[in-house]
């Protein structure tokens, strides 16, 4: 009896790469993708329509392929269907005369465009020696390559993002090129004071124009309120997210005017660096899903008791008057260090959640870098999160033992969660003796026995950050009280400060060999996967 091999449809085979694509990091999608090419015609297919949807996002990608990547995209003009302005594939064939014709039309599957990149590799090709400065008058400079490199895109792609706005692109080649951009679903741009704000504004303007639909923009260096781009933000039809890089010098007050005009459709905000709200900019967010505020701690503010302020007057203004009631995630973290106490207005937070309704909240994420906390405030903000969020599946929060049994209750509430970031404030934690059976005494810590008695079945990630006053001897307690309750396999993290990271190793290993510990748990980012 002969057998044959088996074979995946083309469907299937799609949503596997899909799957590849949208789970796997860069260097493991390439690596995957790439090993997919010779298997057959079909898989071959396919591996080249996902490696060539984002063929600028390549951290392996140096000069010489960089090079490489923009003779391949110039080749494809010799392909005999593929179709150009006037003459200008004979142009490129003259500057380029030993361009191989390719197997497949590449520039068809490119979905996703980085301007930065596709100017680096421009410069890359045009200094090189293969280029022909004399048989072509018509690429007469660099930037004369670059724009026919943008007709080959807006003749031949379909767009879904573009990163870095072209600035320096002919602006009636925008104009003209309707179809081009109205297809863009997500776009990124630099708004540096550094650029001539004139061309940015004509820039902006031209793209808004024909660029309609867009459903995510993503602002770097937000240091002016331009005008174009205010503009640009305010005729989009069901724009979702927004995500600005904030400047402390800024005055941003038109930008907030048309974020909130989006407010029926926006779904994601995220807020970075200096960040300054008006107190209005919450209040229609009525179908907010997502908010993060990943801020840099000199926005901060001296407080009356000699701590101070995490964050500015104008932020915490903002979140007191914010009413989110389909909130579904919220994150806080700081993009630098802070050396010295800091007040955490748990208070304020604690408002905030009390807004959601239905149990919207999934995810609560607030870091605390060596805040102060009032007692009063972390009671109070436990039994909101354990009122409130009986659906939650991540939650990062500080803890110190005065809030044991209103953590314990949180615990008991909020049986969904899935992963748990416990941050330890510098206090020493409750440690309770007993009898090992063998004439010693030990201790145990009395929250690692309260998470190995009664945390939520659902809980696969445990991040201990800060765990100062957490030995060896009480994480291998730990780890034995969660084997004896039958728990399923765990991935544990310790991170930030912590004590002798040898003596933590030991442990570790012990429990990964048990089965109790995944090979990926670390101790301040070393894994043990060669186990």
């Amino acid at each position: 009896m002969s057998f044959s091999k088996p074979t995946l449809s083309r469907d299937c085979l799609w949503q596997l790469f899909d799957i590849i694509v949208n789970t796997f990091q860069c260097k493991e999608i390439q690596k995957t993708l790439f090993s997919c090419l010779l298997v057959n015609r079909q898989w071959c297919e396919l591996s080249i329509l996902f490696l060539w949807k984002n063929p600028f996002f390549n951290p392996n990608l140096h000069n010489q392929n960089k090079k490489l990547l923009c003779k391949t995209i110039l080749s494809c003009s010799s392909l005999t269907n593929f179709t150009m302005i006037k003459d200008m594939n004979k142009n490129l064939i003259k500057s380029l005369p030993k361009l191989q014709v390719p197997l497949f039309n590449y520039v068809d599957y490119i979905r996703h465009f980085n301007s930065a990149e596709i100017e680096i590799m421009a410069h890359l090709l045009f200094t090189s020696e293969e280029w022909n400065h004399h048989t072509n008058e018509h690429l007469h400079d660099v930037h004369s390559l670059i724009n026919e490199l943008w007709k080959i895109f807006v003749h031949h792609c379909s767009p879904i993002s573009l990163k870095n706005i072209p600035y320096q692109m002919d602006i009636t080649l925008l104009t003209r090129s309707g179809l081009f951009f109205s297809k863009i679903t997500e776009l990124e741009c630099d708004n540096s004071s550094r650029y001539d704000q004139q061309l940015i504004t004509s820039t902006y303007k031209a793209i808004a124009k024909v660029c309609r639909n867009i459903q995510k923009i993503n602002v770097n260096r937000f240091e002016v309120d331009n005008e174009g781009l205010t503009y640009l933000i305010k005729v989009q039809n069901g724009l979702k997210e927004i995500n600005i890089m904030m400047d402390d010098n800024t005055a941003h007050t038109n930008v907030f005017k048309e974020i909130r005009s989006q407010s029926k459709s926006l779904n994601h905000l995220t807020f970075s660096g200096n960040v300054r709200l008006p107190n209005e900019i919450f209040t229609s967010m009525s179908n907010l899903k997502s908010l993060h505020l990943k801020l840099i701690h000199e926005c901060g503010i001296r407080h009356k008791k000699g701590a101070y302020e995490v964050l500015s007057l104008t932020l915490m203004r903002a979140l007191e008057n914010a009413s989110l009631p389909n909130l579904e995630s919220f994150c806080l973290k700081y993009n630098n260090d802070i050396s010295v106490p800091w007040f955490q207005p748990l208070h304020i937070f604690q408002k905030l959640i009390s807004t959601t309704r239905n149990g919207s909240m999934r995810k609560i994420d607030i870091e605390s870098k060596l805040s102060v906390y009032p007692d009063s405030h972390i009671h109070a903000y436990m039994k909101t999160i354990t009122t409130f969020c009986p659906l939650l599946e991540f939650l990062g929060i500080c803890y110190k033992d005065i809030a044991y049994e209103d953590f314990e209750q949180l615990l008991l509430n909020c049986d969904k969660l899935k992963i748990l970031k416990l941050e330890f404030i510098k206090e020493p934690l409750i440690q309770i003796e007993y009898d090992d059976g063998e004439g010693n005494r030990r201790r145990y810590t009395k929250i690692l026995e309260l998470l190995a008695d009664i945390a939520p079945d659902s809980l696969r990630k445990l991040y201990l950050k800060n765990p100062l006053y957490i030995t060896k001897y009480n994480l291998w307690d730990f780890l034995d009280m969660w084997k004896n309750n039958e728990r399923n396999l765990l991935h544990l993290e310790l991170i930030g400060m912590i004590e002798v990271k040898e003596e933590y190793e030991e442990v570790f290993e012990q429990f990964i060999r048990k089965n109790i510990l995944l090979k990926d748990s670390t101790i301040k980012g070393k894994s043990f996967c060669n186990l």
